[in-house]
């Protein structure tokens, strides 16, 4: 990956590796949607970002949405083989170190295709049910979540989305067999994914809070891996004036992503400097490599070391060959029973 100046950040060493994150538009929304509110942030934090976009704007996430659920698409096997091809295709692309986050139709499917992606942050979408290969003991670790819902959201309910008749209608025909609050769907997140302890602390910790936004967003420390939700009194479905300008934490999301990766291999995450310190012989921006070690101890030479190696041994071949035949000419005008030998002839030992 290049800055601005056509320079790699991470210098000439391989290899490095990045954390990947997918960003997921809304039904009815586009690729250029997500790219709009993310791709200034994740290049500040030095993360690959991936903004897909789904037939007919719209992705099968079980409950929603459009032409894709209609038609029982299979976005799950289409983002895993995104993946695939940019694994493939890029080494500094490793697939069990991509996250995912998704506005609206974008969060139900991040929750949806969770299985696929180390960490997500869906955005007025969510889905009550759990994976039941995402229960815990069932993945190692937990998987971290950071959730985010407008408490006066119109299109998603933070009551959920269902068939109930006495509860208010979601949009887009969006309905489960049950609703479930947003606030239980986190609980039961924080419970069966990442094993949190299930005590007053779960989700009781307020790691951040905006009285007059009327943001709040409650944590749980003891648990596998983070669990964090964020309500939002007053802004609806993030959708006014538009997503880029409605939703006022994109950078805390990628952020989030970001310090993840970095505690991968016990790295030390500062949020000032979006830097990450590695401990001993671990490398990269996120200390996801380890740094290859010779059987004597030392590292191993970077690309430029190898370079200039070549470039000597190349040398050296000149210069020898070059004594060889300054010897042999040499010889030949001091004695003439050495007959002229041509070119083709010449054996270079």
């Amino acid at each position: 990956i290049c800055n601005e100046q056509n320079n790699s950040p991470a210098g000439d060493r391989l290899p490095t590796t990045l954390p990947s994150v997918f960003a997921i538009h809304c039904f009815g929304c586009s690729a250029m949607t997500m790219y709009t509110s993310f791709a200034q942030h994740a290049n500040e934090h030095n993360l690959v970002l991936v903004a897909p976009e789904g037939i007919k704007n719209s992705w099968n996430a079980r409950h929603c949405c459009g032409y894709a659920l209609d038609n029982q698409l299979d976005d799950v096997g289409f983002l895993s083989n995104i993946q695939s091809a940019l694994s493939n295709e890029f080494t500094f692309i490793n697939p069990q170190f991509t996250y995912a986050t998704g506005w609206s139709n974008g969060g139900f499917m991040v929750m949806h295709a969770s299985e696929l992606f180390r960490g997500i942050a869906p955005i007025s979408g969510f889905i009550a049910g759990i994976e039941s290969e995402l229960k815990s003991g069932d993945i190692s670790g937990g998987k971290p979540l950071f959730i985010h819902q407008g408490m006066d959201d119109p299109f998603v309910r933070p009551t959920g989305c269902c068939h109930d008749p006495n509860l208010p209608k979601c949009c887009c025909n969006i309905a489960a067999d049950t609703c479930t609050d947003v606030m239980d769907v986190a609980r039961n997140w924080a419970l069966e994914v990442n094993e949190c302890k299930n005590d007053k602390t779960l989700l009781n910790e307020t790691s951040y809070t905006d009285t007059d936004e009327g943001i709040r967003c409650l944590t749980s420390s003891n648990c596998n891996a983070n669990t964090t939700i964020c309500t939002y009194e007053h802004s609806g479905h993030f959708n006014r004036p538009s997503f880029d300008r409605a939703f006022p934490m994109a950078n805390e999301v990628v952020n989030f992503f970001a310090r993840d990766a970095c505690e991968v291999n016990d790295g030390r995450w500062n949020s000032v400097d979006k830097t990450c310190s590695c401990v001993t012989e671990i490398s990269g921006p996120f200390c996801l490599d380890n740094v290859a070690i010779r059987d004597n101890g030392s590292r191993m030479p970077s690309i430029s070391q190898v370079f200039v190696t070549i470039i000597g041994l190349i040398a050296l071949v000149l210069v020898t060959y070059s004594i060889k035949q300054l010897s042999r000419h040499a010889m030949n005008r001091r004695s003439d029973k050495y007959a002229k030998v041509p070119y083709t002839d010449i054996e270079i030992n």
